[in-house]
């Protein structure tokens, strides 16, 4: 069985559509995971306290899952089977078999399901399948990293197990991980025109930023968006005007600082209408995160920044991506597609231990299918976009 997937590196589980979810349109619309066409597979009637195998002694007597997104929520029990990323990266790993979804975002989403890819935030360790491949020896090194294309018909590609030096125009600057559970990072300060905000950013906790593949937009509290969007001068017609540079200020394993920098054409979307034209910045306030003021730096930010996620040393190494035309995937990597919302060697960097070396064998590199409105699967090496398999 197959699935088009979003890798998301802001949640932490697998999350299938059950063929057994009758009732949303949401699970209708899409491949459903069918546990009677599997082999492999075991309901699993309660998580917790080392009872992550037990089965259900009857459908009344397990436990029942509950995971809130940004948009939309979802309600499933749990199963295991063999799961597979591409040729040879396959793990038993638990799951939450969907058995309702919201409508938004799951109707009409370009993906059946979802792959969590925080470190610490799955229900427990057998339901994080990148920990599951790690276990299993399937992967070299427990480092996963993520090329985005800056536009739809630029490519993009996940390798998992280690990360791919032709990759990056410049030397990763590693960061270490702020908050156990997320792909969470301090910032030092914010700038914008290379002129700093001061945003007092010396207490503890106080400016904090999660790496999210999950979502399309740079997203803040309201207070701080609305700051950036005074700053940056953003309004709905431009009329050809420029707009500064936004950059989130990082201070490194070694105690340097670096600005990563976006220009205006990576968080900025123009278009032309009836002689106008309007500007959108990819910025959005939001709500309380539970965790305090925290920033999430999704696709513009991705798209910018080839991302090197090592759980093994908790640390993001960020380095400007080279356009992916520079060379293709190794021909044995080529071999699945998955969907994501809406991309000079590296050798004199210092790095944390553990990513001392680039990818190589027992590793894989996937491509994926970019996806805005519409998914443009050219730029995978097939059209199924299959990211996922259960194994029967």
């Amino acid at each position: 069985q197959t699935f088009r997937v979003l890798f998301d590196t802001g949640s932490g589980n697998v999350i299938l559509p059950s063929r057994r979810c009758r009732d949303s349109p949401a699970c209708r619309s899409h491949r459903n995971y069918d546990a009677n066409a599997s082999r492999s597979s075991a309901q699993i009637a309660w998580v917790g306290d080392g009872a992550d195998d037990s089965p259900p002694k009857d459908v009344y007597d397990r436990d029942t899952a509950h995971v809130a997104f940004g948009a939309g929520e979802v309600w499933g029990q749990y199963a295991r089977d063999r799961v597979c990323i591409g040729a040879g990266l396959c793990a038993p790993t638990s799951f939450i078999e969907a058995l309702e979804e919201t409508d938004e975002p799951f109707a009409q989403a370009k993906w059946d399901g979802v792959v969590g890819l925080a470190p610490n935030i799955s229900l427990s360790g057998e339901f994080n399948l990148f920990r599951s491949l790690v276990d299993a020896k399937a992967l070299e090194r427990p480092v996963f990293a993520f090329f985005l294309g800056r536009g739809l018909h630029d490519g993009a590609e996940l390798t998992l197990g280690g990360w791919r030096e032709d990759r990056v125009a410049s030397p990763p600057v590693w960061a270490s991980v702020s908050e156990a559970g997320y792909w969470q990072i301090a910032l030092s300060d914010l700038e914008v025109g290379g002129k700093p905000l001061n945003l007092g950013c010396g207490c503890e906790g106080c400016c904090r930023a999660v790496l999210d593949s999950g979502s399309s937009l740079i997203m803040g509290p309201a207070f701080l968006i609305t700051m950036l969007q005074e700053k940056l001068g953003v309004s709905e017609t431009c009329g050809g005007r420029n707009f500064p540079s936004l950059s989130f200020v990082v201070r490194d394993r070694y105690g340097k600082v670096h600005a990563l920098t976006l220009e205006q054409e990576d968080y900025m979307d123009r278009e032309a209408s009836n002689g106008t034209e309007y500007c959108w910045a990819h910025l959005l306030p939001m709500g309380d995160t539970g965790r305090g003021p925290v920033l999430v730096l999704g696709m513009p930010f991705l798209r910018k920044f080839y991302t090197i996620f090592d759980v093994g040393s908790q640390a993001v190494g960020f380095a400007e991506a080279k356009p992916r035309a520079s060379q293709p995937a190794p021909r044995a990597a080529r071999h699945a597609a998955a969907a994501a919302p809406h991309a000079k060697a590296a050798t004199t960097a210092k790095r944390p231990a553990g990513s001392e070396r680039p990818a190589s064998p027992r590793n894989g590199t996937v491509p994926l299918v970019a996806c805005r409105g519409e998914c443009y699967e050219d730029n995978a090496t097939n059209g199924s976009g299959v990211a996922v398999a259960v194994k029967a």
